[in-house]
């Protein structure tokens, strides 16, 4: 009969070695999230593609129109705001900008810039396109078994990345003080986005919906980089 402090050690030296093995790489969440949401043959090929929706400002109980157009080579996204007006950002693969009335018109730098043209053409983690990841010990996130990873862009960026146990998904991240959270996943055509985007700000929240996608073609004057912008330094 095996000596049970002996059997207990034993289990106890091999329990490490079997929670390891539960954990998934980053890598393969990565991975599993891509499958989850079409696959990167079908993320490349789904533009033109143009998403239309709202934004509620929650804390001033404002709602806007929002639309972000996906053209090849090119992004533009136009926020329209009661009492505020448009604010707008785009890339298009070597100048990235914004242009609000608050602060005016500018081009972006380093990393942000970087972040904004990769945003162009979304890699979804594969292999090679980031810098670092790291898997973290489950979590809950948002009422949700998340697996965390800690990630660096390729852009140098630093955050956390959240990939919902059940489904592969990544319901969320944060970067700095900010916080995304991606919800009420649906499919258009043959990819499946967040139709729901809650962006925390020191202010409050910022929640986009989606309502419809169109994969129309987009007039290049969309995705152009807007006057205000051309005329800079």
């Amino acid at each position: 009969m095996p000596h049970p402090v002996r059997t207990l050690y034993a289990v106890l030296a091999l329990a490490p070695a079997a929670l390891a093995a539960q954990k998934p790489t980053a890598q393969q969440l990565f991975d599993r999230h891509a499958e989850a949401v079409g696959g990167r043959a079908a993320w490349k090929q789904a533009v033109p593609r143009t998403e239309t929706g709202k934004v509620d400002v929650t804390f001033a109980g404002i709602t806007g129109t929002y639309m972000r157009a996906y053209a090849p080579g090119a992004t533009t996204m136009v926020i329209e705001i009661p009492m505020f007006g448009k604010v707008m950002s785009g890339a298009d693969g070597t100048t990235a900008w914004s242009d609000n009335p608050q602060a005016g018109a500018s081009k972006l730098a380093g990393a942000e810039a970087c972040e904004a043209n990769a945003a162009i053409a979304p890699t979804l983690f594969a292999a090679g396109t980031y810098k670092a990841a790291e898997v973290l010990d489950e979590v809950q996130f948002e009422g949700k078994q998340a697996w965390p990873v800690k990630f660096t862009s390729a852009c140098g960026t630093e955050g956390t990345l959240f990939f919902e146990k059940a489904t592969g998904l990544r319901i969320g991240e944060k970067r700095g003080e900010g916080r995304n959270i991606f919800g009420d996943w649906k499919k258009f055509g043959a990819i499946t986005i967040p139709t729901t985007v809650t962006q925390g700000t020191p202010n409050g929240d910022l929640v986009i919906s989606i309502e419809a996608v169109s994969f129309d073609p987009i007039p290049a004057a969309t995705v152009a980089i807007p006057e205000s912008v051309r005329k800079l330094p």
